[in-house]
């Protein structure tokens, strides 16, 4: 029943603008609350939807306002309900929501987003104890192919890069018949997030990555092949280039906490310069 109501409400929603009043069509009342067709256009203000689309945001949002609203109405009628705190937390809530609006605005003008190299390993540098890896990082060679795939032996010696041209000719090979492919050798990643994409099974992984193993091997259809080039211990210091942009956001972060005390002690002090504030 509420899916048909309410397809017929967002019909009526999107193809009709006329109504009895200002607020356009009811779309639906719990008790004494209305729901107007104005009350929703704040849902496609910023965003164009399909038709389909259209209908289901707007069935989804009437049944949690239907189901909102009886459960307020429960809750007015209830004698458990202290209505003077209520009163109190909405009043906390609007003002911290405000004050946090105000910040907001003020730090977005005045945030220097500019992190210089030296700042990144200044901060590096200071906090070594922060870095320290908790698994391996590695730097792989990764392909997989489908076993319908050509030359299948070429590319088991090409991957193990024991010759200059063995790298191109990977790469030549991966645009055509890789299904996944992955190489860098200038960026660390954690080991464990290689193996979501490599199915190793019963792998002793430190003996693995401390002898940088080559490996083949077959799952599912696909050959892996998987070639571990260097490696960082876990329990070392994280190297500086895989930590750049997390200390970029750890110094944006500490520059936001200082502006929002800065902004906060600006307006306070000028309130009390300005005698706006008298304590009695």
């Amino acid at each position: 029943m509420y899916k048909t109501v309410f397809a017929l409400l967002s019909v009526t929603l999107l193809t009709s603008c006329s109504g009895s009043s200002d607020k356009g069509k009811l779309l639906a009342t719990v008790g004494d609350k209305e729901l107007y067709q104005a009350d929703l256009n704040f849902l496609f203000s910023h965003n164009r939807y399909s038709f389909d689309d259209s209908v289901a945001l707007v069935n989804d949002y009437t049944t949690q306002w239907i189901e909102e609203q009886i459960l307020v109405n429960e809750a007015e009628k209830s004698g458990q309900i202290d209505h003077e705190i209520i009163e109190v937390r909405v009043e906390n809530f609007k003002n911290d929501l405000l004050i946090q609006e105000l910040e907001n605005g003020l730090i977005k003008e005045r945030l220097d987003t500019t992190v210089s190299e030296d700042e990144i390993q200044a901060y590096y540098l200071a906090n070594q104890k922060e870095f320290q890896l908790n698994d391996y990082l590695v730097k792989v060679l990764y392909l997989k192919i489908p076993f319908d795939a050509p030359d299948i032996e070429k590319i088991g010696q090409a991957y193990k890069l024991n010759k200059e041209s063995d790298l191109e000719e990977i790469q030549v090979y991966a645009k055509i018949y890789a299904t996944n492919f992955y190489y860098d050798a200038e960026n660390w990643i954690y080991f464990d997030d290689l193996l979501k994409e490599v199915p190793l099974q019963d792998v002793n992984k430190d003996k693995f990555i401390l002898k940088r193993s080559k490996t083949r091997f077959e799952e599912g259809g696909f050959y892996y092949f998987l070639n571990i080039i260097d490696y960082k211990l876990k329990n070392s210091i994280s190297p500086l280039s895989f930590e750049k942009e997390n200390i970029k956001e750890r110094i944006l972060n500490m520059r936001i906490r200082n502006l929002r005390e800065e902004i906060k002690n600006e307006i306070v002090n000028k309130a009390y310069a300005e005698q706006n504030v008298k304590i009695y």
